[in-house]
């Protein structure tokens, strides 16, 4: 699989921050990787529809299995 070093930092960074807080949202990868929240936003729903993450209604944001391992393949 050929995923971009971008993608990789957010996947990564959402792991950091759900082993740190136990909860991600959108603010807290913004917060992270010193990105605005549009640009993340943009960034999520393309990783919602490549299916590495989860968005519940509430707005936490989940890793998939398939983005988990990317992310922890890092």
């Amino acid at each position: 699989m050929i995923i971009k070093e971008s993608a990789e930092n957010y996947l990564e960074a959402i792991l950091m921050i759900k082993k740190k807080k136990g909860n991600v949202r959108s603010i807290d990868i913004a917060n992270q990787l010193n990105f605005t929240k549009p640009s993340v936003s943009v960034a999520m729903k393309a990783f919602r529809e490549e299916e590495y993450i989860t968005m519940d209604s509430d707005g936490s944001i989940n890793l998939t299995e398939k983005g988990r391992k990317i992310a922890e393949g890092i």
